[in-house]
């Protein structure tokens, strides 16, 4: 082989995984500005927060506990939007719930569902109609109605692994988006 071949071959050699990288950079700037996103809902699991929670009906103080907050966005392709805006969201529910603390009853407890954490359970009207006092707070701070489902759980729920939380608003501000 000529001297000439064996330079060209080392210069692809060095190039090819600058190539290779320029791919990946542009796709990952594409979830950057969220155009990867699927149609339709999807959940998005905040990080967990110690909150007041009420210990019985009548005590107007709550004892402190862990939460985790997973909310369901409207729109898949808006939860960037929505986890950009984590900082927000967790003030405002802090404020909420450090007026009026959490009743223990709204809070769901994954050991009474073996684990699973369904975002689709049967809730009671007390329930529900703090749903909607926690879901008009959440839509306040982000400024749209993106948001339209709501669910408390009782305890530390660790964050997702993977290609997600390498996402820049999923490690920044505590946002997963859950499958």
């Amino acid at each position: 082989m000529s001297m000439k071949r064996v330079s060209v071959l080392i210069v692809l050699f060095f190039l090819a995984p600058m190539f290779i990288m320029s791919a990946v950079a542009e796709s990952l700037s594409k979830k950057r500005t969220y155009g990867l996103r699927k149609k339709g809902s999807s959940h998005v699991q905040m990080r967990s927060m110690m909150v007041p929670v009420q210990t019985s009906k009548k005590s107007k103080r709550g004892k402190t506990a862990a939460v985790t907050v997973i909310m369901t966005v409207a729109n898949g392709k808006n939860v960037g939007k929505v986890c950009n805006n984590a900082p927000r969201i967790n003030d405002s529910l802090m404020g909420a719930w450090y007026k009026r603390p959490i009743a223990r009853g709204y809070l769901y407890d994954r050991k009474k569902h073996k684990g699973r954490t369904n975002i689709n359970y049967k809730r009671t009207p007390a329930q529900k109609a703090e749903d909607k006092r926690l879901l008009k707070i959440i839509n306040k701070a982000i400024g749209s109605k993106e948001v339209i489902q709501i669910m408390v759980l009782s305890g530390i729920m660790k964050m997702g692994g993977g290609a997600v939380s390498k996402l820049p608003f999923s490690s920044k501000n505590g946002c997963d988006e859950l499958h």
